[in-house]
């Protein structure tokens, strides 16, 4: 006949092997979710370029699209700055030379000229969208492995 403590023992064993495999689950499922908000990050960067390059490439000022990229830009800003993306360490000053690159020439009407594709503007706009998704995906293969 066995001992009493072996069904203890087991049990204890059962319950323990449930809790490792369930806290397991719950880190990978944490971590898909940080993926994917990172990834609609991304992808909101991405319309924001080709907003960004729409408005500085249209033939006259239209404001409701430059109120719109300004306010996308501090959107995006703000994502970065927040739980979970704030554990990625993205560089302020990449947050700052893409707001800079995108509203600080030509989004006033006083001062705005058609630009075309090729145009200096532009590809600092490419670059600064580049450089930020750049951060985020050397942060998260770093912190979210």
């Amino acid at each position: 006949m066995k001992p009493d403590w072996t069904h203890v023992v087991t049990w204890l064993l059962v319950l323990g092997g449930w809790g490792v495999v369930h806290w397991a689950t719950l880190c990978r499922d944490r971590r898909k979710e940080k993926r994917e908000i990172s990834a609609n990050v991304c992808k909101n960067l991405l319309a924001l370029q080709d907003n960004a390059i729409d408005f500085h490439t249209a033939q006259y000022f239209e404001v409701r699209k430059s109120t719109d990229i300004a306010q996308q830009v501090e959107r995006v800003a703000i994502q970065l700055q927040k739980c979970p993306l704030e554990e990625l360490q993205i560089p302020i000053a990449r947050i700052v030379a893409l707001r800079q690159r995108i509203t600080r020439q030509n989004i006033d009407p006083t001062s705005f000229a058609p630009q075309s594709a090729d145009s200096n503007l532009i590809l600092e706009i490419r670059n600064a969208v580049t450089d930020v998704i750049a951060a985020i995906e050397d942060g998260r293969e770093r912190v979210w492995r």
